[in-house]
């Protein structure tokens, strides 16, 4: 009995030991921290998400939805520059409104989304039902399943930050570049955004993460399968982000970069990039050859959307082109005003401000100084490299491409952090309490922005001019094989899931498409083009064809939609026209 209370007592102390200082201390604190980390996820997202409300990321969930049903890369949100380009390339020129392949998109965001769609389906949930009359903003699928998404990518990049901080610097510089990244403004707005950058800067880390493995392991002359595995990683992991955003091609250089400095330059290293390259090139090859196949550009018609937003194609007057003309000349001088001008009123917010400006300036001066271990000054120059080539092309395109710039935030932090390490160490302050004011202080710097957008007032309502419910009810007025006409036919494919054109450039352009191309059963415009400035643009301007329309004045004798509806009593911002009356009594009155 005596021996059976010794064990009792050597266990208990065993157990209260690994509690105080042991495993079971470590095992306390990861769960504490996940815990926290798991209420900033939801206080975010709680204050933050009211629903989608950017066009591109409607565009990918209903691209996701169609692969889901099996449908392919084929979208409802269907452009009129897409359908010329078609035409061109198909015979009797049919521009496949039906069965309409997107030129615009990348695949592996929309398939990843189509996983968490079709799992809903099968266990016999519903992901995107939208109640009538509901006053929620979004639809079950973002919440269930955009949102998840996204979360995930993130997550995992925080630990990619922490495995590549403790590995180049110091497990504390690791866990502290975690923790700043996971309490970043910046981070959750690109996760709740819908769009695909939390899931392209996952693998654009976890790229650079793996080549760094693959290079230490093969400087240490450890085994063929310990640097070679990472090294096809590497590879994988680049050409997945390519295929969830083209821009990420930018990172391709830097990690090539990596491996040719780290793999001896001069003797030998030069093979192993050109490894790299041809493997990448071997793994996106079949998706290029798919866009150029349907429509002779390895890109599709992404490179075409940088002449959006200029001078001669303001707004969405490029992807409303049906007969579009491009000149060299022209082309060239649009888009050198357009990169101008775009950092010219980002440039503040967009670089310097990342987390607050303290650790980009941090990380910027690390390349005036000469660390240690030579891989780290190795990966700083390829991240340079990929930096600034991400810059310069995001410059052509959208805001959500110059966010891509996002990508290299977990970079930033840890060159930032260890470069403030050695500044502290430099000092030489003594008091150990100094040291940790000092580290504290730069955290509480980064996470200022964060702590400002938890602050009231949080986030609003994406109407105008999206509001689920109203979209829905619109959309369901048609069957699933008629074709709407809209200003916002993203939304509409997305929370409608009808084929939608979006609004042609003028009234001719619409009846060659109603008369030769596809018949269209509704035109339905929102406050996008209502709340454009009347003497300007709907007088005037660009919208002037389409001004007896719009408003349900005096339509065209010989228009074929003759039955209209305003759809927001109110304020009488959205507007339904049709070839009958669709809508019952009282219907047609539904506000926002």
């Amino acid at each position: 009995m005596a021996q059976d209370n010794r064990s009792f007592e050597s266990t208990l102390h065993d157990v209260v030991y690994s509690i105080d200082a042991g495993t079971g201390l470590k095992i306390i604190r990861v769960t504490l921290y996940v815990l926290l980390l798991l209420v900033v996820l939801m206080l975010y997202t709680a204050t933050q998400f009211r629903g989608l409300k950017t066009e591109e990321a409607m565009d990918y969930a209903q691209l996701g939805r169609n692969m889901s049903l099996n449908n392919g890369m084929v979208t409802k949100c269907v452009r009129p520059l897409t359908m010329w380009k078609l035409s061109q390339r198909n015979q009797n020129e049919d521009p496949q409104i039906g069965n309409h392949p997107d030129l615009y998109h990348p695949p592996a965001y929309p398939a990843v989304l189509s996983v968490g769609f079709k799992f809903f389906t099968m266990i016999g949930i519903d992901p995107f039902e939208i109640s009538p009359g509901s006053r929620v903003a979004t639809m079950p699928a973002e919440q269930w399943v955009i949102l998840p998404v996204n979360h995930l990518f993130t997550l995992l990049t925080g630990w990619i930050v922490f495995s590549l901080g403790k590995r180049l610097f110091s497990r504390e510089i690791g866990f502290l570049g975690m923790t700043i990244y996971f309490f970043s403004n910046l981070v959750w707005k690109d996760s709740i955004s819908g769009l695909n950058i939390s899931m392209a800067s996952f693998f654009i880390a976890a790229s650079f993460h793996a080549m760094v493995v693959s290079m230490l392991n093969r400087r240490d002359k450890e085994s063929t399968a310990t640097w070679a595995i990472p090294f096809v990683l590497s590879t994988v992991f680049a050409a997945i982000a390519f295929l969830t955003r083209y821009i990420t091609c930018a990172a391709v250089p830097g990690i090539a970069l990596f491996a040719w400095l780290m793999s001896g330059r001069f003797r030998g290293g030069t093979r192993f990039a050109v490894l790299f390259v041809m493997l990448y090139m071997m793994m996106v090859s079949p998706w290029l050859y798919r866009n150029v196949k349907v429509c002779g550009n390895p890109l599709g018609m992404a490179a075409h959307t940088a002449l959006a937003d200029t001078d001669k194609y303001p707004g969405k007057q490029l992807d409303r082109q049906l007969h579009p003309e491009f000149s060299f000349k022209q082309t060239s001088d649009q888009l050198k005003a357009k990169w101008v001008l775009n950092y010219k009123e980002k440039y503040a917010s967009v670089i310097p401000g990342l987390g607050g400006g303290v650790l980009m300036a941090l990380f910027i001066t690390t390349f005036f100084y000469s660390f240690v271990r030579p891989q780290v000054n190795y990966l700083r120059w390829g991240l340079g490299v990929s930096l600034l080539l991400t810059i310069f092309i995001a410059g052509f395109f959208s805001e959500s491409s110059i966010m891509m710039i996002h990508a290299f935030w977990p970079f930033i932090i840890l060159y930032g952090l260890a470069f403030f390490y050695i500044l502290i160490d430099r000092l030489d302050l003594g008091a150990r309490l100094y040291t940790l004011g000092l580290k504290c202080l730069i955290v509480v710097l980064s996470l200022i922005p964060f702590g400002l957008t938890l602050m009231p007032p949080h986030a609003g309502s994406p109407y105008p001019p999206y509001w689920p419910p109203l979209i829905s009810q619109v959309s369901n007025w048609l069957t699933p094989r008629e074709v709407i006409c809209t200003d916002m036919p993203w939304a509409t494919a997305w929370y409608g899931d009808r084929v939608s054109i979006l609004l042609p450039k003028n009234v001719d352009d619409f009846y060659e498409i109603n008369d030769y191309k596809q018949y269209i059963s509704g035109i339905y415009v929102t406050a996008i083009t209502k709340n454009k400035p009347f003497a300007k643009d709907l007088l005037t301007g660009s919208e002037k064809t389409w001004l007896p329309i719009i408003t349900g004045g005096r339509i065209p004798p010989d228009f074929p939609l003759k039955e209209g509806v305003s759809l927001n009593a109110r304020i009488q911002d959205q507007f339904f026209l049709s070839d009958r009356n669709r809508w019952s009594i009282g219907e047609g009155t539904a506000t926002e």
